[in-house]
């Protein structure tokens, strides 16, 4: 009874030994499953990257010398990715400040005010509408701003054939008068076409040859003109305009030559060829288009200019003034167009 016991004792043994080598024999192969892992139905060995370096084996962010950087062991080396040039953008333009004609209307009015001599303006942008004037309605000598009202006339009665612009025109003595122009160094007699006689009323703001249109198209017609145009001054004797009016007469003309690009066009051309560019036309950009015709009365100090700026946004700009030196004059009908014009520019 006692070795059968003992067999018995025996046998349990050797069946708790083979268990435990059958469980650490498991325990193994689970430790190496863990080491493996799948990846597009490939087994790949898994290694775990050095220390300081980030899981793709590059450089940590963090190590304060690059040099210390290890590549892991058994890792395959990539070709460097190749990154594209990125094209540069391009500069963005300064974005628009918004639009405030009273601001702008504001800023001129301070300038004007620091002037000694008197001054008016009258501007009308072409585009929206946007008009604003200062000392606008006041009376001024006209001196030659008058002229474009005048040419305006004449080419309409042109377009609508009541004139012939290769007809001829005589100078006379009556017609002759002093200061700008070359038509009073001709003799008596001479003849000019309609054409060429407006031609230089314009360009050189010849008074024989403004002398000679106002014959033919009579001076009551010119001024009952005006006044149809809305004309706030009778042009009478004493040959007084404000801003606003001659503002007026030049906003028409650009009407009209909307109208009637052929026939108007010749007179824009002349307005943009005068030989006069001391004012309006002053500190713009030289290829900025500005169809005007400037006055001049030295005596009163009277230096004016009105015209259409062929702007982004075309406008009206009439300046006059009073009492004024002439160099003084012409620079600041200059900076009041300069400030309007970069002021409409860069606003919306």
């Amino acid at each position: 009874m006692i070795k059968s016991n003992r067999h018995k004792k025996s046998n349990t043994v050797k069946i708790i030994l083979f268990s435990v080598i059958l469980a650490a024999l498991a325990f193994v192969a689970i430790l190496q499953m863990n080491d493996r892992t799948e990846t597009d139905g490939r087994d790949v060995t898994v290694i775990t990257p050095p220390e300081g370096t980030n899981p793709n084996g590059d450089a940590s962010e963090h190590m304060e010398n690059e040099a210390d950087a290890v590549t892991p062991t058994g890792m395959l080396q990539k070709e460097p990715t190749q990154i594209p040039t990125q094209t540069p953008s391009p500069t963005p333009a300064p974005t628009p400040f918004p639009r405030d004609m009273e601001a702008l209307k504001k800023e001129i009015e301070e300038y004007i005010s620091q002037q000694s001599a008197k001054y008016g303006m009258y501007f009308i942008n072409l585009v929206n509408g946007d008009e604003f004037g200062i000392n606008d309605k006041d009376e001024f000598v006209a001196a030659s701003t008058t002229k474009l009202p005048m040419n305006l006339l004449l080419y309409k009665k042109i377009a609508s054939g009541e004139i012939d612009p290769e007809s001829t025109l005589i100078y006379l003595e009556e017609d002759f008068e002093p200061g700008s122009g070359i038509i009073q160094k001709s003799e008596y007699g001479t003849e000019y076409t309609v054409r060429e006689t407006a031609r230089l009323s314009i360009v050189y703001s010849d008074n024989c040859a403004i002398n000679m249109i106002i014959r033919l198209l009579g001076i009551d017609n010119i001024r009952n003109y005006m006044q149809e145009l809305g004309g706030t001054i009778y042009y009478g004797r004493r040959h007084r305009s404000c801003p606003y009016d001659i503002a007026l007469y030049t906003k028409e003309l650009y009407r009209f030559y909307i109208e009637s690009p052929e026939i108007a066009g010749i007179l824009i051309d002349d307005l943009q060829n005068t030989v006069f560019n001391d004012r309006i036309n002053k500190y713009l950009p030289e290829d900025v288009k500005v169809a005007h015709k400037i006055g001049s009365f030295e005596s009163y100090g009277v230096y004016n200019d009105v015209g259409i700026i062929f702007a982004d946004e075309p406008y009206v700009l009439a300046v006059m003034s009073d009492g004024a030196e002439y160099g003084a004059a012409c620079d600041v009908i200059g900076e009041i167009s300069k400030r309007i014009y970069y002021y409409l520019k860069n606003s919306k």
